[in-house]
Order: structure tokens, then sequence, then C-alpha cells
């Protein structure tokens, strides 16, 4: 067994309630922005010029209910719900059913297929999309040194498998050698759930039945469980939708690899506590993500970013989506406190604007130090990051929920220090190279950044996990080929 370290132990009782109550808090003072909000526009001449336009598209949102057959409350006309499908009670195949994958070896080398069908249909660029990109590539870069496990990326179309040798030639930055095709099942395949499939997930399972029956195996990725162990701090339906996901993977899947330990104990704890029903030997392994960001291409820095890091005082970045759970808000109180207390320093925040932090949002744009010591870039490409890690003097991760922490590795692979809150899996990633503060406390944020900055508090990037995306493939590839799993379940 690889990496067998005992995981870190979980929060207290106490300490999980404070969470609790720190993230009631978080959408009280949202819910608060918004009834402001909507108070300020009712009384502007502009919002009774539009309330017509509202009252017309209520309107034929309900005509468009009707003609579909949905119910319930006001919905969007881009966005509907589907409605769920009931679960089987027992997988597509029985255990008696399933045939025994069949060993991979020298005389018997397999097929990886990758599945890359939400990444290829819509490309957000976010850290998921990252995962799947960065090994796509590198597991294709890598087969000439691994003759037992042949990539293939491959999407859904319809009920069928399909290559999509466009999006790995993009990818290797080459120019596609043959056009998409079918692809057929062969003996002894392994399917690599790898992209964010989960609302398409089910539509799979006749594939899987048909990879299990031919010998093969079906694994799924598992970036986090966030969802459902905080739904409060997601959108929409995707607390419903991700425990569907994962019931069904437990269910279906062969195993299930996660992008950190931390997340492949959390899938053991989800399982046992839950009482989930699952494929019996279902297995869980894990990887770290990789560090290295995409080779600069055709990208160049703006000088508005340039000028945001200014050589006479400390900067400090944040990169991560501005959601609930990154902790933004924790960090601009923290630099609040900071900056009223005569200390002298910038924030650079990197990244793009989530869900239900339009009170943070304000916050920030609103402030007195928005341009001068606060920047914020929501639409930075991956030569700006690459430059703001390389100008900034640490990096600060206020996360009270992750499943692994990209920007921590990152930071540390180019020898920036990094300042995070105390939680398991950035005690994984940053282990003893990292100067942590008490989680979601800006109080203690603002005091490690002060002792730090005073040299009180020593950080060691060489202390970090910092794998390259190629090496995090090479781990995805031992655990397949290897069989070389962290647990199984019973």
């Amino acid at each position: 067994m690889r990496n067998s370290d005992k995981p870190h132990a979980p929060a207290s009782k106490d300490e999980r309630i404070r969470l609790l109550e720190a993230q009631a808090e978080s959408l009280r003072r949202e819910i608060h922005h918004l009834h402001r909000w909507r108070e300020q526009r009712t009384y502007t001449a502009s919002w009774h010029v539009f309330r017509a336009l509202f009252a017309m598209e209520f309107w034929l949102n309900q005509k468009v209910r009707r003609w579909t057959g949905s119910s319930g409350g006001p919905a969007s006309l881009v966005e509907r719900r589907r409605p769920p499908v009931p679960l089987p009670d027992r997988p597509l195949l029985a255990e008696s059913e399933r045939a025994p994958p069949i060993p991979i070896s020298d005389a018997n080398p397999a097929r990886l297929l990758i599945d890359v069908t939400a990444t290829a249909k819509m490309d957000p660029r976010t850290g998921i999309q990252r995962v799947v990109k960065s090994i796509v590539a590198e597991l294709y870069n890598a087969q000439h040194q691994h003759h037992l496990l042949r990539p293939l990326a491959v999407r859904l179309v319809g009920d069928r498998l399909v290559s999509c040798e466009s999006f790995v030639a993009s990818l290797v930055g080459e120019a596609p050698t043959r056009p998409d095709a079918p692809v057929q099942l062969e003996a002894g395949d392994r399917l690599f759930m790898l992209a964010d499939s989960w609302r398409d997930f089910d539509s799979f399972i006749p594939v899987f039945g048909e990879v299990q029956a031919k010998g093969g195996a079906v694994f799924t990725c598992v970036y986090d469980l966030i969802p459902v162990l905080l739904p409060a701090v997601t959108w929409g339906d995707t607390p419903e939708v991700h425990e569907r996901w994962l019931r069904s993977s437990a269910m279906h899947c062969d195993g299930m690899i996660a992008i950190s330990r931390t997340v492949a104990d959390e899938i053991a704890d989800f399982i046992r506590d839950r009482d989930v029903p699952h494929h019996v030997g279902l297995k869980i392994g894990w990887f770290h993500c990789g560090s290295d960001l995409p080779a600069r291409r055709v990208s160049r820095v703006r000088n508005v970013v340039k000028q945001a890091f200014g050589p006479a005082q400390r900067t400090f970045l944040a990169v991560g989506t501005i959601e609930p759970r990154k902790g933004y808000d924790v960090v601009l109180a923290a630099f609040d406190r900071l900056w009223h207390s005569g200390f002298d320093a910038r924030l650079v925040i990197f990244g793009r604007r989530g869900w239900y932090v339009e009170g943070v949002v304000t916050a920030i744009t609103a402030h007195a130090e928005f341009g001068r010591r606060l920047f914020w870039f929501e639409d930075g490409n991956d030569a700006e990051l690459d430059y703001a890690y390389g100008q900034t003097d640490a990096v600060i991760c206020a996360s009270y929920a992750e499943g692994f922490g990209l920007p921590i590795a990152e930071a540390a692979r180019r020898e920036r220090p990094v300042i995070a809150s105390d939680i398991p899996v950035f005690r994984e990633v940053g282990g003893e190279g990292v100067a942590y503060f008490r989680v979601d406390d800006p109080d203690a944020l603002a005091k490690t950044i002060e002792r730090w900055s005073a040299g009180e508090i020593v950080t060691d990037p060489a202390k970090v996990s910092r794998s390259s995306w190629a090496q995090a493939a090479e781990r995805v590839f031992e655990i397949i080929t290897k069989d070389d799993w962290y647990r199984v379940l019973n």
C-alpha cells in the first residue's frame, strides 16, 4: 500500500459548530445585501421601466413550463432542472454476472479509456478542467514509456463512446492525425471517468456494464465531497446531483480515485456513515494534483496586472473562484484590520465570480483601497497567474473546505511562501512548509501575516507537496496497472 500515512484528526465538535455558525452568518449577510439591493432599485425609475419586462419574462417562463410539462416555482428560460431518475436497487450487473477484470500484464496490455465528455463540451477553465486536461496530456505524452496501458480520450455521444482526437491534439500541441470515430469496446478495457460528468453519469451505466462484462473495469475520479458535506455553500441542485452521482459511482464502479488522501477518507466515511450500497470490493485510491501551470502560448501579461504588484510594498496573492467556502470575506476582513493598524501591503485576488457572493464582491469593488492596495482580476489568463505567483511575497489560502488546494502546490513550486487555513487537506498538501491560521478567523489570519512578515513564523516551500502533472499521471497509471489501492471496502 502506498502513501499510507495516518490521516489527520477530524475537527472537534465545537470547531464544526463554529464553522456551521460562520456559514450561516455568511449566508445571512448575503441575503441582507440582496435585500438592500432590491430595496434600492425598487425606488428608482429604471426599476419601474423594466418591471413590465420582468413580468413578461415570468409569463414566458410559465408558458415554457406548460409546453415542456414541467412544474414548480419560477424557472429560467435557459436553465431548468431535470427530474431525477430513480436509482436502481442494485448494480446493472449482479456480482455473479461481472466478469473478473483481466489482469494487466506484458502479455495482456489494456486500453485506458478516459472520459472527457464534460470538458470537451464546455471548458470554464476552473480547477477540475485543469486536472482533466493536464492528466490527459501527460498520459498521452508518456504513452511511449508505458506499453501496459494505452490512453484513449473518449466522450459519450448518444449511447456509445467516440474518440476525441481534436481535443487531445489541442492539449499536446499537435495537429489531429485522424477524425473522431466510434470506439468499439475491447476485452480488458479500463474506463476512467475523469471529467465532471455528474449530471449525465447514469447515461454511462450501459457502457459500464459492457466494459465489466468484457473483463474490464470502471473507475471514477472524485474531486471533493463538498456538495454533500456542506450543501449550504454550493449552488442550485448541486448537492442532490452530487450525492446521486456518488451513490451511483459506489454502486456501478470498481474503484474511486480521489485527488487527495483526505478526500479518499471522506469517500469511505460517506459510504459507511450513510450506509451507501456499493460494489463488493470497491477500491479507493488517491493521487496528488500537479503544480506546474500549462506552458505559455500566446497569452500576454497586461500592464494592469504588472502594476498591481508594486515594488515598494509587500504583496499577498489569493487564487481561486470567489465563492462562500473560499474565505475571501475572511481575507478582506483581515486586511482591513492590517491596513487600519498601519500595515502597508497589497492584496491581489485572481479568481472568477462564483455564487452567493454578491455581498463579498461589492465589499471588494466598493472598498476604499480598491485599485490602490486591493486588486481583483476576474479574467486572468495562465501567463498572468504565473506572473502573479512569481511577483507575490506570499500566497493566502483561506478556504474552510477543499478537495486539494492547487494554489498551495502551485505557489510552492515557484518557491513562494504560503499562509493557509488549518484544515486537514491543507495540512496534507502543505505539510510543515506552510504557515497555518485558525480557519474562518480574520484576527488569526491578520496576526499570522504580521508574525510571518516579522520573521517570527518560518515557511519552507520545499516541504510542500509540489508534484508535477507528469508525476500525478504516473500515480494514476500505477494505481490502475499495479492494483495499488489505498483502501478496499467490503
